[in-house]
């Protein structure tokens, strides 16, 4: 069994919340406009800044969707196994919320971003049976002008639940009221909160992205941070070709503990602390559990030489 991480020590608490932990929809407009127009690329389009996957109450679409992920996820389960060495840390309270069938929050998973394969490849750390049920498998923003910039890719990141999300549209733009309204539905979304591919050894600032996505949910989030190390040598910026990994590196992936905000979010919709500060303080809470996630996975990672998907 893979070393368990110690229960991290953040201002916010790791206990579980019960199901009726929702709040009131804190906007009067649903869906702020913004002031730099957005396009979004088939098979998605924008009805008064609400995004609309046009196909996913199809059958044919939701089933190649369903080959899709779990096709994608095998090939990076195989990847990680057989191409990589790879060690896994604490995943089992994750996998015990989202394979709960009796769960009815949403969860919201957050990462560092190394490369361009993150997602999906740490998602080949979970066993294959969490993407056989649709609405298990996790939604996720993705860069419009590189995931979506032809209809095939359009098309393939569209079946595998990636949003098209545009740099620099700000945190109101279509693809968060996307994740927001599939939060709100109790589904999985998945963000990378640094906004951008990060090689250092350092995470960089997080976006308040991650601040909205909470404040504005009406059903509270299971929050769950996740580290990872070595894709950036998997698939480092500098590579000769774009879409070839290099093998044999060491891949080291560590689920944190369960985050509650309840207790700043109550008080945010209460009224007792202002928008501006509820959002600096969940950005730098999850910051903070990550930073201290990656202390304690690269001290195991040090100890241990058990691989373990």
């Amino acid at each position: 069994m893979a070393p368990r991480l110690e229960e991290q020590e953040q201002l916010v608490s790791a206990k579980v919340l019960d199901a009726e932990d929702q709040f009131a929809p804190p906007l009067e407009e649903p869906y702020p406009i913004i002031n730099k127009p957005v396009k979004v690329p088939l098979p998605f389009y924008v009805d008064g800044g609400k995004m609309i996957l046009k196909s996913s109450n199809n059958r044919f679409w939701n089933f190649a969707s369903w080959c899709a992920v779990t096709s994608c996820v095998l090939i990076c389960k195989l990847f990680l196994n057989f191409c990589t060495s790879t060690t896994v840390y604490n995943k089992e309270p994750f996998l015990k919320e989202l394979m709960d069938p009796n769960r009815t929050r949403p969860i919201l998973t957050v990462a560092n971003h190394l490369s361009t394969v993150d997602d999906p490849l740490i998602w080949g750390s979970l066993p294959i049976r969490t993407f056989l049920s649709l609405h298990r498998v996790r939604w996720t923003l993705g860069a419009q002008e590189i995931c979506f910039s032809t209809t095939a890719r359009s098309k393939f990141f569209s079946l595998g639940q990636v949003v098209p999300t545009v740099r620099g549209a700000g945190i109101y733009q279509p693809a968060m009221n996307f994740a927001l309204d599939r939060l709100n539905e109790g589904k999985w979304v998945h963000i990378f909160p640094e906004g951008k591919i990060n090689q250092t050894a350092d995470m960089i600032r997080f976006k308040w992205g991650i601040g909205r996505l909470l404040m504005e949910t009406t059903n509270l989030p299971i929050v769950v941070p996740i580290w990872h190390k070595g894709l950036e040598e998997i698939m480092p910026e500098d590579r000769e070709h774009p879409w070839i990994p290099k093998f044999g590196k060491k891949v080291v992936i560590a689920y944190g503990n369960p985050m509650d905000f309840k207790d700043l979010l109550t008080d945010y919709h209460e009224g007792r602390v202002d928008e501006v500060s509820a959002r600096i303080s969940i950005t730098d809470a999850v910051f903070r559990a990550m930073d201290e996630l990656q202390k304690k996975a690269e001290s195991l990672a040090g100890k241990s030489k058990n691989k373990t998907l």
